[in-house]
């Protein structure tokens, strides 16, 4: 990238990654001049748990739950190994919305969980170089209307890609490297593609297999809270719902035609699982969330985990960044390797079939 390039990209705080992905986009070009790129042999993804950058409501502590400098802070850390995938999607937990919206009422609003996320803080996502982040969550209708409104019209103004509202957005294609990946997106509410509909799952994780040449489905399922970091291969249910079988669902995405799944939801980290040589991870925890939700202990483990694929998905290689949250800062490196460590055990515990090896720090093989 040229000197002038990269300047353009620091002063409107757009990756290097991004910044190609909009120069290249052939609308912009010289008619009838088509871009030509070589398809790698094979693909690099990055993939995060929940993120929520911070909140305005409560109003009446705005203040105290908004990091300094509008987050630019927040994703210093992992910036580089976010950045470097050709993929990189994560969970956004909550609406991007400036002001008002229709939250449900609460006796007490400091104990409830609601978060409104100021829309120019989507200005950190896109300097990180994410290109999808899944509104299949418990958490995206915080503030009704409005606020899926204002979360979508951000995100699309951004070039985000989005999936997982019911009948607005369940799916999305996005094209990176001449390489068409559809992305689907599945939670536990009605306002979502609801995991447990395993026929609707099939089709829908079908049809893009049709359509597309690589399938990435991201899920926001199970029990919440340390008490629940095991992959029960059964269904769980958490605060009156229906939250899934995980490990029916992620397998039968796989027999449909996806190539990786990804999890998120019980904020805290799972297994992994290689399954018909493709990846599964069934969470990821919380990433980037330093107010308003739990991250003490294993709360706070927020691992990036990246991922290589052949171009069928079959996988290669594999990665979990160890990382750790503080309270009111971005996820900060771990040195000694905690989330790895829990994965890697977990994974041992409920898949103790599963055909990869950990290294220490977290590199994953096949076995």
């Amino acid at each position: 990238m040229s000197a002038v390039m990269s300047a353009h990209a620091a002063s409107c705080r757009i990756s290097p990654k991004n910044l190609i992905r909009i120069l290249l986009i052939p609308s912009m070009l010289m008619p009838g001049i088509q871009t030509l790129q070589a398809q790698p042999d094979e693909l690099t993804f990055a993939f995060t748990g929940d993120i929520m950058m911070g909140t305005t409501y409560p109003d009446s502590l705005y203040q105290t739950h908004l990091p300094a400098n509008n987050g630019k802070e927040l994703l210093k850390a992992p910036l580089d190994i976010l950045r470097q995938a050709d993929f990189t999607a994560g969970n956004l937990e909550g609406t991007l919305l400036e002001q008002g919206g229709s939250v449900k009422e609460s006796k007490d609003p400091n104990l409830h969980y609601a978060f409104r996320t100021p829309p120019h803080y989507v200005d950190n996502l896109l300097e990180a170089g994410f290109d999808f982040v899944s509104l299949a969550n418990n958490h995206s209708n915080d503030f009704g209307t409005e606020g899926l409104r204002s979360t979508q019209k951000t995100l699309k103004k951004a070039g985000i890609a989005y999936a997982g509202l019911k009948g607005l957005c369940e799916t999305t294609v996005v094209t990176r490297k001449g390489i068409r990946f559809g992305i689907a997106a599945f939670s536990h509410n009605a306002l979502t593609p609801h995991l447990s509909h395993l026929k609707k799952v099939r089709h829908t994780v079908s049809e893009l297999r049709r359509k597309c040449d690589y399938v990435i489905v991201s899920f926001h399922g199970g029990a919440e809270g340390t008490k629940f970091t095991r992959v029960p291969h059964s269904r769980e249910y958490c605060f009156g719902e229906d939250r899934g079988d995980v490990c029916a669902f992620a397998r039968t995405c796989i027999d449909a035609g996806a190539n990786l799944v990804y999890g998120h939801g019980p904020h805290v980290v799972r297994a992994i699982e290689l399954y018909k040589d493709r990846l599964i991870a069934y969470s990821l925890g919380n990433f980037c969330t330093p107010y308003r939700i739990n991250i003490t202990g294993r709360s706070g483990y927020a691992p990036v985990l990246t991922v290589t694929t052949t171009r069928d998905g079959k996988f290669v290689k594999g990665q979990i960044h160890s990382f750790i949250q503080q309270h009111g800062r971005g996820p900060q490196r771990d040195k000694t390797h905690r989330a790895a460590t829990e994965i890697a055990e977990l994974t041992q515990q409920d898949f103790p079939q599963t055909p990869v090896l950990f290294s220490p720090d977290g590199h994953i093989t096949r076995r």
